[in-house]
């Protein structure tokens, strides 16, 4: 079965937004935004709001990002105590202020005897704190090592792409996410899908690989997996949020047999708690979008420091208005938000104007 996988978004991918994809039925696995691990480590005022995990705890990736490898293994020891699936090292980001710092994909153009020594480090940190839990007798899962990557800067080349990854797998990396475009491809360019399929063949049988890239529905998660069929899932990232129900859509198409499809289907109850949506008669859902932006909005004022609720606040409806007809309007209305109270009165008040808007069935 593919797996599906919600990939880390700078203030989006927290735990207000993880409540909703799981009252939709969630997915595999919830990679965290990036943490940086010297911040981390000095437990700055708001790094704890980074790791909160009393909503899906045990499907959480922290995912790992800083300069040197030294802080880096320390706060992974510490990630690892908090549960979940595992840490995750990124070197994707090609946000040109994170890679000035030497972090993110920067780790792909150092020398790779200094990357792997980060892989290493990390490493050890990972097995140490595996070795001491089942020391104690603690019934715990392993925690796992993972890296998204991206193909490396313009420059690059197959061979030393590969020799990259082969050296990630030698030193324990356990999962490879790959987002099939360079340094600098935007994503206006499609992605090279093909080198996603090369490298889940090359590890065939002892890691899995997972796509990530421009899968927004159906029809592109066909394609995407129709082009690297040997890849053991598919990571979504900007899409769930513009439509948080998009891993129950998907869920409907992931590699089962229809029996399992419906033991899943059954999995969800016939409406939400908190009102976003609820099954037809043919098996399909009502949602509510109104209610989904409300619930978002007071999924921050819950979850997140006061400081941060307006970032969190119009990062999500940057992508979330874009499903309706005038969504460039309502998207501009809710840029120019200051408080989550005004932000509620000007959602609410699109729908009054216009209220085919406001449910969808899929």
């Amino acid at each position: 079965m593919n797996k599906l996988l919600a990939g880390p978004m700078a203030t989006l991918s927290h735990q207000g937004l993880r409540k909703i994809y799981e009252d939709f039925g969630g997915c595999d696995e919830y990679y965290t935004e990036m943490i940086n691990a010297s911040s981390y480590l000095t437990h700055g005022q708001f790094e704890s709001y980074y790791t909160l995990n009393e909503i899906a705890g045990d499907k959480i990736v922290w995912q790992l990002t800083g300069k040197d490898s030294e802080p880096m293994a320390r706060a992974a020891k510490e990630l690892c105590a908090l549960g979940g699936i595992g840490i995750d090292l990124n070197m994707g980001c090609s946000a040109p202020e994170i890679v000035k710092t030497g972090a993110g994909i920067a780790w792909m153009i150092k020398p790779i005897e200094e990357t792997k020594r980060l892989v290493c480090e990390v490493r050890n940190a990972i097995d140490s704190y595996n070795s001491q839990t089942s020391a104690k007798g603690n019934v715990h899962k392993k925690q796992r090592l993972s890296v998204k990557l991206r193909l490396g800067d313009e420059n690059f080349t197959e061979a030393g792409f590969f020799k990259f990854c082969d050296m990630l797998v030698e030193n324990g990396v356990e999962q490879l996410v790959l987002h099939p475009r360079t340094r600098k491809e935007k994503l206006a360019r499609p992605p090279r899908y093909h080198y996603v399929e090369d490298l889940a063949k090359r590890f065939e049988n002892k890691i899995p690989v997972i796509l990530n890239g421009n899968v927004k529905d159906k029809e592109s998660y066909d394609f995407a997996i129709k082009s690297s069929p040997a890849s053991s899932g598919v990571m979504l990232a900007r899409i769930s949020a513009q439509k948080p129900w998009i891993f129950r859509e998907l869920t409907e198409y992931t590699t089962v047999s229809d029996i399992e499809k419906k033991s899943c289907s059954n999995i969800l109850p016939k409406s939400s708690e908190c009102g976003m949506w609820e099954k037809t008669e043919d098996s399909k859902i009502r949602i509510d979008r109104l209610q989904v932006g409300l619930e978002y909005i007071n999924n921050v004022r819950l979850y997140q420091p006061r400081e941060f609720y307006e970032t969190r606040m119009q990062r999500f409806f940057a992508y979330y208005c874009d499903n309706f007809s005038f969504g460039h309007y309502i998207k501009s209305k809710m840029l120019n938000c200051k408080t989550l109270e005004d932000a509620e009165a000007t959602f609410k008040s699109y729908f009054d104007q216009i209220p085919d808007d406001r449910f969808i069935t899929v």
